[in-house]
Parts: structure tokens; sequence; C-alpha cells
């Protein structure tokens, strides 16, 4: 596995781990979140693009099914903003790799 899948495997869980405790105000994760995280990681892991992989908003095929790329959205919109706060590193590495 390469460094970029691992890197958004790590970001991904970090995200819906804050999602949950700002936005919801769980100290943990619920059943919910536990198996979107780690649904999102099996998904990353069989990524077709791995080390090439581009920011999923503009990947031509989803690796996620309909209900759960919703749900990432809606933890991703919520929680991007903020992730200046808690990973200023990763948000300047994603906002380059857009480019």
């Amino acid at each position: 596995m390469g460094k970029v899948i691992e890197r958004e495997k790590r970001i991904i869980a970090l995200m819906i781990r804050l999602y949950c405790r700002h936005k919801l105000k769980q100290k943990e994760p619920d059943a919910e979140h536990a198996a979107l995280i780690e649904y999102c990681q099996t998904q990353l892991s069989h990524c077709r693009w791995q080390d090439e992989k581009p920011p999923c908003k503009f990947c031509t095929s989803h690796c996620y099914a309909k209900k759960q790329r919703e749900q990432v959205r809606l933890i991703m919109r919520w929680m991007g903003p903020r992730m200046v706060l808690y990973a200023p590193l990763e948000v300047v590495r994603h906002l380059l790799k857009k480019g």
C-alpha cells in the first residue's frame, strides 16, 4: 500500500472522528460512524489509482457506494473548513494536489 492511500485512510478516519466529537458531541464514533470509517478504509485499500489517486471530488471512478459517498460528503463539507485547525499540513497538501 502506498503512502498516498495510507494518508487518505488516516485523514478520512480523523475527519469522521472529529466530526463525531465536535458536531455530534460524542466522545467516540457511534456504531454507524465506526462502520463508515472501516468501510472507507477498506474501499481505499482497493482503490484502482493507488499512489496516483486524485482527491475523491475529482476522481473519475468512485470507490464508495452512493449512501456512504453522501455521508462522507456531508462530513467533509462540515469538517473541511475546520481541518485547518486540526491538520493544517494535510490541508496544504490537499490544496496543492488539486491543481
